[in-house]
């Protein structure tokens, strides 16, 4: 005569196995997925924000040159970059992407990461100027590899110059 388990035996058994499972997919999830998905977009260089402004001590507005003066910041050119990494880890995989982009007189396509909507007219000289910092709109930059796409909305914008005693004017920013 054969025995037959107790069904509380059973049920254990099948606790264990799901159990194990979910513990085994939430690993996945974290240690594999996750930090891929909140890491932002990847670059056509892979450049890290954290390296160059922590680690190197580099200004922002060494590779984003037109914050001070224009609506927009800028990018770095290919020979922006070259002209330090000519000399530093000139053989290093990324570095040679660069310097084939040089070569073939090819921009590169640095993929957008902060936007706003069409109609707002943002200046990033005059919010400099006002002593609005990077991090205050772009976030801690300097500790981040890649930069996680992020679109600015109203809401922050009008806390911002609640906040800071700033026109709140529709033609202030809607032009």
């Amino acid at each position: 005569m054969t025995r037959q388990r107790p069904r509380f035996s059973r049920l254990a058994g099948a606790g264990w196995v799901f159990t194990v499972c979910l513990c085994a997919g939430l690993l996945v999830y974290f240690h594999w997925l996750h930090p891929r998905i909140s890491m932002g977009h990847e670059q056509p260089i892979a450049f890290s924000h954290r390296l160059h402004v922590s680690d190197k001590q580099i200004d922002c507005a060494y590779c984003h040159p037109f914050a001070h003066r224009s609506l927009n910041a800028g990018l770095p050119s290919v020979h922006k970059c070259l002209g330090c990494h000519d000399h530093i880890i000139a053989g290093h995989p990324q570095i040679q992407r660069l310097k084939s982009a040089r070569q073939s007189q090819q921009a590169l396509a640095w993929l957008r990461v902060f936007y706003n909507p069409d109609h707002v007219f943002f200046p990033h000289y005059r919010h400099l100027g006002k002593g609005v910092t990077c991090q205050q709109c772009h976030g801690s930059v300097e500790s981040q590899d890649r930069l996680q796409t992020h679109t600015f909305y109203m809401g922050f914008c009008i806390d911002c110059h609640q906040t800071r005693g700033a026109s709140r004017e529709c033609t202030a920013c809607h032009q």
